[in-house]
């Protein structure tokens, strides 16, 4: 049974969480994102201590230094020993700060100011707490300008390891680093950064490397380059460097002396500007050669503005190549403050947005937040300086106004924009209602109006519409777009893989991702954070034993929460999105699901690596980290693999369906589902009806295999659902030739007197209504063809305790069986049912419906309908789906063409 436990912060704050009465409050919040703080496990130092304002407990055990007498009688306790008995309310000494993840400032200071060319600077800074500070190559920091209160972000350009930091700065007229670097800057003037930032570094495997720079977007390639150089890496590496005009190329020597020590290093370059003295005039796209792609295996490193970034994917996708991995972080234009005359907007060297400055040291994740995260992990809003909405803007040069380099629209003066400066409201409103100058639609006196909240969005055909009319036909073919995150600058860091869901990938890139984290947290870490690193390794223990799972599910729950921690802890929440964006956890969800068989070291391995943090052993942590990414990929391969094996039907007769549609209600799982594989094995055409979208999945897993099917989406409780499964079958197919009413189950298990009278209808509606509707809707057909197969699926439960009204229902069945059979037998048509014993399954994937079971009594009663079926049965155990789905297939075929109105126990002798 679960709780629920509120935890107030000296703050103000509360956060909720559900704690099990076998759990400890502690472990409830670590796993639930929420990083109180925590010195040990077991009740030793008292570092957790709180006060718990209402709901009962048992304290657990500790020793007094921990907590006293006094203190526990006051009501004190220690989330990390108690466990709840009741809803609890607890007083947390500390706010919620300990559950955010914020990057840290640091003090720093200007000790390099090189003028590179005409548009470029590199900037050095050094900093007092420089041990302090650990990034990943590529990363970048966001730098307080200073005399501006604004700030610019800008990606390191030297390796990890170096004392100096550097950075690349494109010089813009009226750019706010810009003016500050070339009218104030002095070597030794204080400054402050915020960081690191951004999940766009170079990912530690030997796979080669395309690395594309567009501008001063070869400062984190730099850093990339340098690194590698560092590290003696000898993966093969490739570089095109892309800028617009020949001012803008700097850096060439230091790129000729990396190539000369790195490696396996190759480099390009390229200048835009068609009057340019560079060898290759154009793009970078026009230098990526078939050698740099491997085919497909490399991994991409791309920073450049938007458009190259678009540019490069669209060539791969024209040349038909997939990269193994796409690392992107696109940047725009910083905005210029305001000014009286018009000016260029400031390029920073990779901007990213900016975090709201926070001292170290720097707790975890704030618990609860909502983070969305697109297939390329859009960055959060930038915030940039605004220009005086007031001010006149134009077109610094007449570029704007020509085509080919002829003017085409003389010089126009534009109204400001913004309050005081705009068109009277009418003649806006007036405007707005016309097209070429001409009023188009009506106007009105009550001008415009704010949406009520809740108020229904535009009807489509609305929204197609011009002046009431449909402009636009209606489109059922179009797939919901999910796209990153706008952003007002544009900035964007994300990573691209191949089927990520479906091949080993996932865990290649979870494997990166971590490896990068532990850079950064290893050796840094105090010791609250790794008790709570600890707590976590142990949470998921006791989900597996040996190699086999005690609960696939929650350890799949406590995996996820032990991997996401490490990314909380440094700091950087574009790491913690990069890594949920790709969906590991459920991936994992859905390839365990009903796995039984574990890699025996994977729990092993979370208790090793926290050993590692603890000792920070960087070199053992790197080694467990690798080989934990390869035991995940062997359990789910084994999980995958099994879970096709189970699929496929045990018995199959080929092509006893040939040529005849089949409708089986209730296929999105247990017995229906398995009788729907076996009958599209043996050459059947499938109807798969359900109200659970599972039988799209099944659907397209049946037509994968050459087999055509159709899923249905039908509440089956109401005749409406069921004459949509008919309908749609019989405008699909033409015909039905057999129906298999699987709909069914029992819902609650108890006595009957304790039934209410709106259970009782539930089981009845479930259990018996279903095939009456769907028999209804489908024998006129039957009848017009002269022919078909109508098998119901009964139960032994006819004879059963603790679930009297599902007994009831499938009494019904029967008596439906017989009379359908006698009333129908003239049209060819033969009724015939199944009544299956305890089945074995596994877990249900989508609920009956039906309560928890919460209490010792509810347990008990469910358990003895267990022990009474399988006491029922002269063989003492429980069927399997395939010897269900042989039953069913038997009567529902050709073979059992002279059996009629009959009921056949499938239940190990147990008659019902």
């Amino acid at each position: 049974m679960s709780h629920q436990i509120a935890m107030s912060f000296e703050d103000g704050v509360t956060r909720f969480i559900t704690c099990a009465e076998d759990q400890t409050v502690a472990d409830a919040s670590y796993r639930q994102r929420i990083n109180i703080p925590l010195d040990c496990r077991d009740g030793a130092c008292g570092t957790c201590k709180a006060f718990c304002e209402s709901g009962a407990y048992d304290g657990g055990t500790y020793i007094d230094d921990a907590l006293t007498a006094d203190e526990a009688a006051a009501g004190y306790v220690l989330p990390c020993s108690m466990k709840p008995k009741s809803d609890l309310v607890l007083r947390i000494a500390s706010t919620s700060e300990v559950a955010k993840t914020r990057a840290a400032t640091y003090a720093a200071r200007l000790t390099g100011l090189e003028r590179l060319s005409p548009t470029t600077v590199a900037v050095a800074v050094e900093t007092p707490e420089r041990e302090e500070l650990a990034f990943l190559p590529g990363q970048y920091v966001n730098i307080a300008v200073p005399g501006t209160g604004e700030t610019r972000s800008y990606s390191f350009s030297n390796a990890p390891e170096d004392k100096a930091l550097t950075f690349l700065v494109k010089l813009t007229p009226g750019g706010v680093m810009s003016r500050y670097l070339t009218e104030r800057a002095a070597i030794g003037d204080e400054l402050t950064f915020t960081g690191p930032n951004g999940s766009f570094f170079l990912r530690e495997t030997e796979r080669p490397v395309l690395l594309l720079a567009g501008g001063t977007g070869l400062a984190p390639i730099l850093s990339i380059l340098r690194t590698m150089r560092a590290t003696g890496s000898s993966r093969p590496a490739h570089l095109v460097y892309g800028v617009t005009t020949d001012d803008d190329l700097v850096e060439m020597d230091t790129l000729a002396e990396l190539a000369d020590q790195v490696p396996g290093l190759t480099w390009d370059y390229c200048v835009a500007d068609p009057g340019s003295s560079a060898p290759n005039k154009g793009y970078v796209t026009g230098l990526i050669r078939d050698e740099h792609l491997h085919g497909g295996d490399v991994a991409v490193y791309l920073c450049g503005p938007p458009a190259m970034v678009e540019a490069v994917r669209e060539h791969f996708a024209e040349r038909g190549v997939e990269p193994t991995g796409f690392y992107f972080e696109k940047f725009a234009l910083s905005s210029a403050p305001a000014a009286p005359e018009p000016v260029a907007a400031e390029a920073s060297a990779a901007p990213e947005p900016e975090a709201a400055p926070e001292t170290r040291p720097v707790p975890a994740e704030e618990a609860g937040a909502v983070v969305e995260v697109s297939a390329e992990c859009s960055a959060p809003e930038v915030e940039a300086p605004q220009a005086d909405a007031r001010e006149p803007v134009g077109v610094a040069t007449a570029e704007g106004r020509a085509l080919a380099g002829q003017k085409v629209f003389p010089p126009a003066h534009m109204r400001p924009f913004g309050p005081g400066g705009g068109r009277p409201p009418v003649d806006e409103a007036a405007t707005l209602r016309a097209l070429a100058g001409q009023a188009i639609w009506p106007g009105g006196s009550g001008g415009g109006r704010a949406l009520d909240t809740g108020e229904p969005l535009l009807p489509a055909g609305a929204s197609r519409a011009v002046a009431g009319q449909e402009m636009l036909p209606a489109r059922d073919d179009i797939a919901p777009l999910s796209a990153p995150r706008a952003t007002p600058g544009g900035y964007e860091i994300g990573e691209e893989h191949p089927s990520v869901h479906e091949s080993d990938a996932v865990f290649e890139a979870r494997q990166a991702l971590e490896l990068g984290a532990l850079e950064i947290t290893i050796g840094r870490l105090t010791s609250q954070q790794l008790a709570g690193y600890r707590l976590l390794a142990e949470a998921t223990a006791p989900y597996v034993e040996g190699d086999r799972f005690v609960d696939a599910a929650a350890f799949t729950e406590a995996n996820a929460a032990f991997h996401d921690y490490l990314f909380t802890l440094t700091g950087n929440e574009h790491l913690l999105q990069a890594y949920q964006a790709l969906g590991v956890e459920g991936h994992m969800a859905e390839t365990l699901r009903g796995a039984t068989w574990c890699h025996p070291r994977c729990t092993q391995d979370h208790l090793d690596i926290v050993t590692a943090f603890e000792e920070g052993d960087r070199q053992t942590a790197r080694r467990l980290v690798t080989e934990h990414a390869e035991r995940s990929k062997i359990t789910t391969r084994r999980a995958m693999d099994d879970a096709k094996q189970a699929r496929r039907p045990a018995f199959v007769s080929p092509g006893r369906f040939d040529g005849k549609v089949v409708v089986v209600t209730g296929a999105a799982q247990g017995i229906g589902e398995r009788t729907a594989r076996r009958i599209s094995a043996e050459g059947g055409t499938v109807v798969l009806a359900d109200r659970s979208d599972l039988v799209t999945g099944l659907a397209e897993q049946l037509s994968g295999d050459g087999r055509e099917s159709l899923a249905v989406f039908a509440d089956l409780e109401s005749w409406a659902g069921a004459a949509t499964v008919a309908e749609r079958a019989l405008a699909r197919f033409g015909r039905i030739d057999v129906l298999v009413n699987n709909v069914g189950g029992a819902i609650r298990f108890k006595p009957f007197t304790e039934f209410t009278e709106d259970e009782i209808r539930a089981e009845v509606d479930r259990s018996l209504m279903t095939a009456l509707w769907c028999c209804r809707a489908v024998l006129p057909s039957m009848a017009e063809q002269g022919s078909g197969v109508v098998v119901n699926v009964s139960s032994a439960a006819t004879r059963g305790i603790h679930r009297i009204p599902y007994s009831a229902a499938k009494g019904g069945i029967n008596a439906i069986t017989a009379s359908l059979a006698f009333e129908y037998a003239d049209a060819g048509i033969r009724v015939v049912a199944t009544a299956p014993g305890g089945t074995d399954a596994p877990p249900r994937r989508v609920s009956r419906g039906g309560p928890p079971l919460d209490t010792e009594q509810q347990k008990a009663w469910f358990q003895a309908h267990i022990d009474q079926t399988v006491n029922s049965s002269l063989m003492k155990r429980y069927g399997s789906l395939d010897e269900q789905a042989a039953a069913i297939t038997f009567l529902a075929s050709d073979e059992a063409s002279y059996i009629t109105g009959t009921v056949l126990p499938v239940a190990g002798g147990d008659l019902g």
